[in-house]
């Protein structure tokens, strides 16, 4: 049977694991499904439509599920297709994510890290094993691909798509779409490949390739199409570049520009 602290308060609509453990003064109202093995630590607020996977530890005051910040929005009669969560993310003190405004829910993968008070917004997607620090603030139908990081306090506009295995730097936010593998260490401007996170990724041997297909898109100052379809044909053998020029290819919103570092330093893009 789940281990359910008296002062919680549990929904008939709620269905738990036998293994759930829910603290103190914790509210689960609605549809709420949770998986083996997942933590509610108290005053922990799930409001359904809401599915999570196993594995998943909620810390005080998190709040999921709760009506978006949308001034005409009115929650459907069955609420809506709410949030739909996987398995072994760890979201910690006072994160809130909001229920989704259209037909798909607001979506959270596997094996993420959301740090005290990150706030995602309707409709987002967030992929998985991405770190996402203190104070991130994800506005609604951002798509956020896999093990992307972001610094403290970084935002991100609506409608946004942030590609995989890149970074936002603390305290900078972007309005348009941030390619795959790439940094952000300026507000709204991209300075270079994700070196760090390509290495730790085991994929050195991309960097070179990259570095030239960032150099296409970037450097050259060619139109968004023209640089990808070189990155295809120059490069498409190497499937992180393929990947690279795709997402340059169907950006809706534009893509971040680019801006050199700050300092002297060589811009690392094309170093190994």
């Amino acid at each position: 049977m789940p281990s359910i602290h008296p002062t919680a308060i549990i929904g008939p609509d709620v269905e738990l694991a036998d293994d759930v453990e829910i603290g103190p003064w914790c509210s689960l109202a609605g549809r709420v499904t949770l998986g083996p093995r997942c933590r509610l630590l108290g005053n922990v607020y799930l409001q359904g439509p809401l599915a999570v996977g196993a594995g998943n530890t909620f810390y005080p005051f998190v709040c999921l599920g709760f009506d978006p910040q949308n001034l005409g929005y009115v929650r459907p009669e069955d609420g809506g297709v709410g949030i739909a969560m996987g398995c072994d993310n760890t979201l910690r003190e006072s994160v809130t994510i909001h229920a989704a405004t259209g037909q798909h829910p607001t979506t959270i993968g596997n094996g993420n890290l959301l740090m005290v008070n990150c706030h995602f917004g309707h409709d987002a997607i967030l992929g998985n094993r991405c770190i996402v620090a203190n104070g991130t603030l994800v506005a609604g139908h951002v798509e956020i691909a896999d093990d992307v990081a972001f610094g403290g306090n970084a935002t991100v506009h609506q409608f946004c798509r942030i590609g995989r295995l890149s970074m936002i730097s603390g305290l900078h936010g972007v309005g348009k779409d941030v390619p795959p593998f790439c940094m952000v260490r300026d507000t709204r401007r991209v300075a270079s490949l994700n070196l760090v996170g390509l290495r730790r990724a085991g994929l050195r041997k991309h960097i070179k390739p990259l570095g030239q297909a960032f150099d296409l898109l970037y450097r050259k100052k060619l139109p968004n199409r023209t640089a990808a379809e070189r990155i295809e044909k120059e490069l498409g053998d190497d499937p992180l570049c393929w990947e690279f020029a795709r997402f340059a290819q169907t950006t809706q919103r534009g893509i971040t520009p680019y801006a050199a570092p700050r300092d002297a330093e060589r811009t690392p893009a094309v170093q190994e």
